[in-house]
């Protein structure tokens, strides 16, 4: 699974872009735990999730086919 990360969530993880594999279906959620686990300053960010190009919440399922962004909070109009 490709994670593609943006802006100050670059910070943690050192990178723009995060490749692991699932074996299993998991939810966000569980992909949130997963990755705090991994990166524990990644608890204290707030960001949206998208999986293909669309907004995620924690109870959608991902797979390892899945394209994964992690965005941080964004404002204007």
């Amino acid at each position: 699974m490709k994670l593609k990360i943006f802006g100050k969530l670059t910070e943690i993880f050192n990178t723009d872009e995060y490749n692991f594999s699932l074996e299993n279906n998991i939810s966000i959620a569980e992909l949130k735990l997963m990755l705090d686990k991994e990166f524990p300053r990644l608890k204290e960010t707030t960001f949206l999730v998208a999986v293909d190009g669309l907004k995620a919440d924690n109870n959608q399922l991902i797979s390892d086919t899945s394209e994964i962004a992690l965005l941080p909070p964004y404002s204007g109009g």
